[in-house]
């Protein structure tokens, strides 16, 4: 399974949120989801000789967030298992260049199960010139 790296326009949006325009979200925000998509897509390994990389897709949160410690067990947990596909639709976005307050529709494709979706409430900060999210309201969306 590859990734569904980025879709700002998934096929089946939800009635009650309508997703922003491409236009209506920053590019570096837009870049930053999609490195993020594509790294939990790489994080599992088939290969005995390739240990599982969950710590790419955590690179972008910060380490010090409520709930990270959950959340990286979470991830650690599902890349070591399965592979997973991942595609980010923005519902809404306010901030700055500096912190950005965002509703997104995720969705996890886990092979084996239902596709997994859940708009969740995303804080995200400028670290340096780097984002990485500061908040994340549902750990447990990224379960096995």
């Amino acid at each position: 399974m590859r990734v569904i790296a980025l879709s700002i326009t998934l096929a089946c949006g939800l009635a009650s949120a309508p997703a922003l325009k491409a236009a209506d979200v920053p590019q570096d925000v837009l870049e930053f989801f999609q490195a993020a998509t594509r790294a939990l897509a790489d994080a599992h390994s088939t290969d005995a000789e390739l240990p599982n990389a969950a710590a790419g897709f955590l690179d972008y949160f910060d380490k010090n967030m409520p709930n990270y410690a959950q959340l990286r067990a979470n991830v650690e947990d599902l890349v070591s298992r399965t592979s997973v596909g991942s595609a980010v639709e923005f519902v809404t976005d306010e901030g700055d260049e500096q912190k950005r307050s965002l509703e997104v529709d995720w969705v996890l494709e886990i092979p084996d199960q239902p596709a997994r979706r859940k708009v969740l409430r995303v804080a995200i900060e400028k670290r340096g010139k780097k984002w990485k999210i500061t908040s994340l309201d549902d750990a447990d969306f990224f379960k096995y």
